[in-house]
């Protein structure tokens, strides 16, 4: 596979994988606050337990970002790997995002262990 396949097909995963983190948390929010979903919640903990995997395994960057940044020949800098994140937004993706999912997973445990 050519390089710009690569880097096409590596967007195009990594925008379905931010979009449903989103849904995910989501989905965890609504659990954690009123019960309700409580499979799709179940469900919906995959992604973040995924997501700090890999981000643990990577030295804390993502993946996709990694390769990214091999493919364009940008090693250390950010490379768009997403189609729709203005740059300004994604490079702070994980700051941003890591204290709601982490509000909402313990919220989301904690109504589990309750219930």
């Amino acid at each position: 596979m050519s390089p710009e396949a690569e880097l096409f097909w590596l967007r195009l995963i990594h925008t379905i994988i931010f979009a449903a983190c989103l849904v995910a948390l989501g989905v965890l929010i609504v659990f954690a606050v009123s019960g309700l979903w409580r499979s799709a919640a179940v469900w919906a903990l995959i992604a973040p337990f995924a997501i700090l995997t890999g981000l643990i395994l990577n030295g804390g960057r993502c993946v996709l970002q990694t390769r990214a940044q091999k493919l364009l020949g940008l090693h250390g800098r950010w490379a768009r790997d997403i189609f729709f994140l203005p740059e300004s937004w994604a490079i702070r993706v994980v700051e941003v995002l890591a204290p709601p999912f982490t509000l909402a997973v313990v919220g989301t445990l904690t109504r589990l262990a309750l219930t």
